[in-house]
């Protein structure tokens, strides 16, 4: 525990009706020795046995709070943090996992370098799913610790329309000390705002801590299983967008930022919508970067043509050029240009996963993520 007998980290696990992957998201979570953390289930008012599967598990680690009735996510995160307990904070999903003995590698690295952020290699585990077997993306990686600029991340996310917001500490699969978050409920009344609490907290991070660390080691898997919004691109048919038109339905008649070209499907504009909330939320940190539409849409349509999967062709956002024009600039030639860019970076992915599969990597997972990560190769 920390001086003031408080959990070094908390560990929120924001849930609703998973029971099926949540207890093995739980063991792997509490597979650790260390008892400097807590781990807090927080159900969104599910109606499957999500509570028997948390309270089976017996561990004074461990705690369900549950706010009563159905929230949106950002309300159900912003419900969550208000009773964590630790000094550090991590968001981990109810399909993710965490590598044994790793938060006891993190909490050794947090006493000794007393950082403000955390981040580390995150590697994903599909779940099977649609008579597929389970399979996994990402070669094991292992590098030294390194210091991370979160302003000059966050300059390349605002100038390059979105693209790379990943790589910046967020809570989700990253630990950043809850004064953080605490110092954005107080300038701005809660924590999460827009409809994508991970986005839009990877651009107010660096608002309130200049640098992260990198642990080079692997903490946490990325976990995409049937019900989970991650899965969109993995599974096919007329059922894709289920899960994420009920998603979005829970905000209500929330409207995206203005500048943003409404007349595509909601769930394109969320990313750049979260970004451009957290740049109108901190004027002061960024008053001084121009947020680039052109690169926005090339990034949009990539993630579209990989994961969302919208009937949205290139040719149909030309087309579109003046109607888009009456909300942002944008110039066709640096749209191409950009889309060129990431073609080349797709091309790249392609390589290295082929390379993944001659090497046996993506086969033969074990059905679930519990025994995935026991297994996961040495040296993370």
């Amino acid at each position: 525990m920390s001086s003031h007998g408080n959990p070094l980290l908390s560990i929120i696990i924001p849930t609703r009706e998973h029971a099926e992957t949540l207890p093995y998201t739980l063991r792997t979570a509490l597979d650790q020795t260390s008892e400097n953390f807590e781990v807090i289930v927080c159900d969104n008012f599910s109606q499957d046995n999500t509570a028997e599967v948390v309270r089976s598990l017996s561990d004074p680690r461990l705690r369900l709070i549950n706010p009563g009735r159905r929230l949106s996510m950002c309300d159900n995160w912003d419900f969550a943090l208000l009773h964590a307990a630790g000094d550090y904070v991590m968001f981990l999903g109810d399909d993710d996992g965490i590598v044994p003995g790793a938060l006891d590698k993190l909490e050794a690295s947090i006493l000794t370098t007393h950082g403000l952020a955390y981040c580390w290699p995150r590697p994903a585990y599909i779940w099977p799913m649609d008579g597929k077997p389970a399979r996994f993306i990402g070669l094991p990686c292992t590098t030294q610790a390194s210091e991370v600029n979160l302003e000059n991340l966050a300059r390349v996310v605002v100038s390059m329309g979105g693209w790379r917001w990943r790589l910046i500490p967020c809570m989700y699969h990253s630990a950043v000390v809850k004064r953080i978050p605490d110092s954005i409920r107080q300038k701005t009344g809660r924590v999460f705002h827009s409809m994508s609490p991970d986005v839009f907290m990877s651009m107010a991070v660096p608002v309130f801590a200049k640098t992260a660390i990198d642990l080079g080691y692997c903490v946490s898997v990325l976990g995409n299983s049937q019900k989970s919004n991650g899965a969109i691109g993995l599974i096919g048919g007329p059922d894709r967008h289920l899960y994420l038109d009920r998603f979005i339905q829970e905000y209500g008649d929330y409207k995206i930022h203005p500048t943003l070209f409404p007349e595509i499907p909601i769930a394109l504009n969320m990313i750049p919508d979260s970004i451009l909330v957290a740049i109108d939320k901190f004027p002061d940190f960024y008053g001084g970067m121009k947020f680039d539409y052109n690169a926005m849409w090339a990034d949009l349509f990539r993630e579209n043509s990989t994961q969302l999967k919208y009937n949205l062709s290139r040719l149909d956002i030309i087309r579109k050029r003046q109607q888009i024009r009456r909300y942002h600039p944008f110039d066709v030639s640096r749209f191409l240009l950009y889309s060129a860019f990431h073609q080349s970076l797709g091309l790249r992915r392609r390589v290295l996963s082929r390379i993944r599969t001659f090497h046996g990597l993506a086969d033969h997972a074990p059905d679930n993520i519990h025994d995935f990560v026991r297994q996961y190769p040495p040296g993370f």
